[in-house]
């Protein structure tokens, strides 16, 4: 995963030193950061870089969502130097190539086609396209757990199954918001992710009979969401226990992962596509 070093830091506020402060603004808030207060700094007369501060002030970088903002502000700079003429794609300066080492060596993924940067591999948990997370007004539940099951699949996979259960709770909730359609409190997973699988139209019965291979596939998506809640409550942490689940293996909580996966990425990809059925029934 893409590190913020020093190196990093250090070299985006050189090269917003000659950049208008207006172009700052428009450049961080653009990407949804925030203007901080005031952050002088003694021998450091530099107005823009005093700006930039300020942005960063308000930024959590150990945060997957604001990480991955700064990583857009990143890309961003790096888009604005290739379409420079006078730092451009083979500019004898070097300054595109300095910036795609750098980036490159400290973790980042670089798309030298479009100048995208990306944090890349957040861990080996959950990951979900930008389309994906970009389907919701405010993804931050989605992200926290995302950056946990990162963090916990190898070293505590009980923790991760756990957390596996809670992402797709948590996908359900905010699919049923995004349709306007309400859940009481106490629902229970399956009923969720029954109620948001119909209100995409991915229910198994909103299938005709002439794609029953479709309609099979949909029905074998909805039964490992059942298994990953059975599982969560047999080896999960939420549930005080006797004995602890010593069989859980980062294997396990992989497989379960991976399935709390492919049941999200397809009811956030759905709810963000413009031609999904679901918005021709609406209309």
């Amino acid at each position: 995963m893409g590190t913020f070093t020093p190196r990093v830091m250090r070299f985006l506020s050189d090269q917003l030193t000659d950049t208008p402060l207006r172009e700052i603004d428009a450049l961080l808030e653009d990407r949804g950061v925030a203007l901080g207060p005031e952050q002088l700094r003694e021998n450091d007369e530099s107005v823009r870089r005093e700006r930039m501060r300020r942005y960063l002030a308000t930024l959590d970088l150990g945060d997957l969502a604001d990480a991955q903002r700064l990583a857009a502000v990143l890309g961003d700079v790096l888009q604005k130097i290739t379409q420079d003429s006078t730092t451009g794609w083979g500019n004898d300066d070097g300054l595109r190539d300095r910036w795609l080492w750098i980036l490159r060596e400290d973790g980042f993924d670089v798309d030298e086609s479009t100048g995208t940067v990306r944090l890349g591999r957040t861990g080996v948990g959950a990951q979900l396209t930008e389309r994906a997370l970009n389907a919701l007004p405010d993804p931050q539940s989605i992200h926290d757990h995302l950056r946990r099951l990162g963090d916990s699949v190898d070293t505590d996979p009980r923790l991760a199954v756990s957390t596996a259960k809670a992402l797709i709770e948590s996908t359900a909730k905010c699919v049923l918001t995004a349709r306007g359609q309400t859940y009481s409190r106490g629902a229970k997973v399956p009923a969720l992710v029954n109620a948001a699988q119909e209100t995409l139209g991915l229910a198994p019965k909103s299938v005709s009979d002439e794609d029953r291979a479709l309609r099979q596939a949909l029905q074998s998506l909805f039964t490992p969401t059942q298994s990953v809640t059975e599982l969560r409550n047999s080896v999960g942490i939420d549930h005080g226990a006797e004995e602890v689940p010593k069989w859980v293996r980062p294997r396990h909580a992989r497989l379960v992962v991976g399935a709390a996966q492919v049941w999200c990425q397809l009811m956030l990809e759905t709810l963000a596509d413009p031609d999904a059925p679901w918005r021709r029934s609406e209309s």
